[in-house]
């Protein structure tokens, strides 16, 4: 007969009589706990729980005696089903909350260890900054929140509201350079020739070339390479900058772009073993020698051959001005031959005025004109030759010059048909101008100047050491004569009918609020082109070339690709 069971005796071993009572406890308490009832509306969460119970802990439940860590085990998922049964009771508003949030969730990697319990790495989690991080293609609306506001929008870039739409291309990006908006990596020399250049003080192509050289000149002198870093490399971004400014102030010229580009490819080529100090002495050498071999030394063979072609008792027609074209028309009077010249000019600039006074200082016999009455001059006198200056010579034969030269080539081209004599077009122009870009209009590639340069406003009488004195204008229009004038100019402005003094005290012409007049716009182009048939001869340094001639220069010597 089998032995009577010893209550000591557990799975053949003596067990102590304390572990038998605490393990008996603890199993009554777990019958216990599993026979009690759960509510019909539990959670989803507390069923998992009890579908993924493990097969000891179900065993523990039913009785059977349980170790150290099943009943640590146990006693967390009875935690766990608790947490759950409280987040059962508050019902759908959390539930709504979680959904709400949880688009605003953004994964972000975990810097702790991993719990696979509480599979914290799958949770999502706000950003540092307070801020919901944006889920990758989710709607706009979805990424707000419900009290969420709406992010400020970035800053617009500058827009001028009166633009003509089919030039908006040719409008600038942003407001042009300014003394405060500049950078401090932008050297004086560059801010000083910015503001001149945006301001129109320094305005011709050839000066405008020689002023970025000699002010790029003084940046190269000032400049001190970073240790580690080749000269070639730092400086060409340091130069950048000043580019960027310049460009920002105002357009480069062709003369410009190809000069920059020159010193752009001479900085790359220099060799890497040579010192700052011989760096940049040999730069500052090449810049006065391009200066000097390109534009002073072009010039004078440009007025030598240009002279050669001026007779006596000739008529020349010329359009504001050209610094080239001055300079050969006072090399062939100081030469002693006897010449008439014809300045054509037109608002706003009016480079005619300066270009007149220079040839009258020099003892020239002059006719200054506006570009209206054009074809007047052409009829009446007696025009022999067109001298005209140049902007840009472009690859297919082109002229790319001031606007309003176009009109006196083709007007002078147009006498040469209605008479007898023929009137040659003479275009006087360094290869330094010359490009490979193309244009068949004014459209595609031009200036756009300011508009407020246009609209005639009233300017009050200023003292300076030129002009006269309202005294002396005072006493020269005083006495009897001056009263008679003054009633004539008074019935003269009143001829039409109305009181324009009264109307109108400041003295303006109408177009000063433009700005505010829907419908109204003002267009300020400062280049127009010229085509090839126009034109009859281009001097440049290199001898007198038909205009089909151009783009074998520009393979040869000109081409803005060859000087980079």
């Amino acid at each position: 007969m089998p032995a009577v069971a010893d209550p000591g005796l557990a799975n053949g071993a003596l067990q102590p009589e304390q572990s038998k009572s605490e393990n008996g406890s603890v199993a009554a308490a777990a019958t216990k706990e599993s026979k009690k009832g759960k509510p019909n509306n539990q959670s989803k969460a507390d069923t998992e729980h009890r579908s993924s119970t493990p097969p000891d802990v179900a065993e523990a439940g039913a009785g059977a005696k349980l170790t150290g860590a099943q009943l640590k085990q146990l006693k967390k998922q009875q935690a766990a089903a608790r947490r759950a049964e409280k987040v059962a009771e508050k019902g759908a508003p959390a539930a709504t909350a979680a959904a709400t949030l949880k688009p605003e969730m953004a994964r972000r990697p975990s810097t702790t260890k991993r719990d696979s319990d509480t599979g914290s790495h799958h949770k999502r989690t706000l950003s540092s900054t307070g801020k919901a991080l944006p889920l990758r293609g989710a709607p706009q609306q979805q990424l707000q929140g419900p009290g969420q506001v709406n992010p400020a929008p970035e800053k617009e870039k500058y827009k001028d509201p009166k633009r003509v739409p089919m030039f908006s291309h040719l409008y600038p990006k942003e407001k042009k350079a300014t003394l405060a908006g500049a950078g401090r990596e932008i050297h004086p020399a560059v801010l000083s020739l910015g503001l001149q250049l945006r301001d129109y003080v320094i305005c011709g192509g050839n000066a405008r070339c020689v002023a970025t050289l000699l002010a790029f000149k003084k940046v190269i002198q000032g400049y001190s390479t970073p240790p580690g870093v080749a000269l070639s490399r730092h400086l060409l971004t340091h130069l950048n900058h000043q580019i960027a400014y310049l460009r920002n102030a105002r357009p480069l010229s062709m003369s410009q772009g190809n000069s920059i580009r020159w010193l752009k490819n001479l900085i790359s080529t220099q060799p890497v073993d040579l010192t700052d100090s011989e760096a940049k002495q040999s730069l500052s050498q090449s810049i006065d020698l391009f200066i000097r071999e390109r534009i002073t030394l072009a010039d004078e063979v440009i007025a030598r051959e240009a002279t050669a072609r001026i007779d006596d008792g000739d008529v020349i027609l010329t359009y504001a001005k050209s610094s080239i074209v001055e300079k050969t028309l006072i090399t062939a009077h100081r030469q002693g031959k006897h010449f008439e010249v014809i300045i054509v000019d037109s608002r706003p600039m009016f480079e005619g005025k300066n270009h007149a006074r220079s040839l009258v200082r020099a003892g020239l016999k002059v006719r200054y004109a506006l570009l209206s009455s054009i074809a007047d001059i052409v009829d009446q006198n007696s025009v022999t030759k067109c001298f005209l200056g140049a902007s840009a010579m472009l690859g297919n034969g082109s002229l790319f010059s001031r606007s309003g030269s176009a009109m006196v080539a083709m007007m002078a081209k147009e006498s040469s048909k209605t008479k007898a004599r023929a009137v040659p077009v003479i275009v006087l122009c360094e290869t330094v101008k010359f490009t490979t870009k193309a244009a068949l209009d004014s459209i595609v590639m031009n200036e756009v100047g300011d508009p407020d340069a246009l609209v005639e406003v009233f300017q009050p009488d200023i003292l300076s050491s030129t002009g006269p004195s309202p005294a002396a204008g005072n006493a020269s229009s005083g006495g009897k004569g001056g009263k008679k004038t003054g009633t004539k100019d008074k019935d003269d402005g009143n001829a039409g009918g109305d009181d324009s003094d009264e109307k109108n005290p400041g003295g303006g012409k109408g177009l000063e609020g433009w700005k505010d007049q829907t419908g109204l716009y003002l267009l300020n182009l400062m280049y127009d082109v010229t085509p090839s048939h126009f034109l009859d001869l281009v001097i440049c340094e290199l001898g007198s070339l038909p205009p089909t001639a151009v783009p074998v220069v520009n393979g040869v010597h000109g081409d803005d690709q060859a000087l980079a």
